[in-house]
């Protein structure tokens, strides 16, 4: 492209990148909104929600050792000590309650995209794609933690 063609047509050259940016969006807009893009954004969100649920398992658990080595030398401890950390642990609990209750709603979005959104051929191999393995729970469901 020279100068001069440039300079003659510059108005076509700025429409034509102004129309590949609306063409870009548009199509970006109708991918989000297929199938697939809406069962890539639930997956990606179940995925965030998980690693959400692991630290807070992982803060559980340092709090916990924490305050096993608190009470292991509860004597040469201040009480206010102990107390913050139970305290501490009873949050970080709490907080990995709620983590895994999204991942269990997460998990609910997604199942629910590939029984509405999908074949039923393709069900249990994007389950065990999208989901993983999932421990069946013995126990009967409860409300109280």
């Amino acid at each position: 492209m020279t100068i001069d063609l440039l300079a003659r047509n510059w108005a076509l050259v700025i429409a034509s990148v102004l129309w590949t940016a609306v063409l870009l969006f548009v199509a970006f807009r109708i991918f989000q909104d297929s199938p697939r893009g809406r069962l890539w954004a639930t997956v990606r969100q179940l995925r965030r929600r998980e690693a959400t649920a692991r630290n807070a398992r992982r803060v559980v658990a340092k709090s916990a050792a924490k305050l096993t080595r608190l009470r292991a030398n509860a004597a040469a401890k201040k009480p206010r000590h102990l107390e913050e950390a139970a305290g501490s642990l009873e949050d970080a609990r709490a907080l990995q309650k709620i983590c895994d209750d999204q991942v269990l709603v997460a998990r609910n979005h997604v199942r629910k995209l590939i029984l509405e959104e999908y074949p039923p051929k393709r069900h249990a191999a994007m389950r065990e794609r999208y989901l993983g393995q999932e421990s069946p729970d013995t126990a009967p469901f409860r409300l109280d933690g």
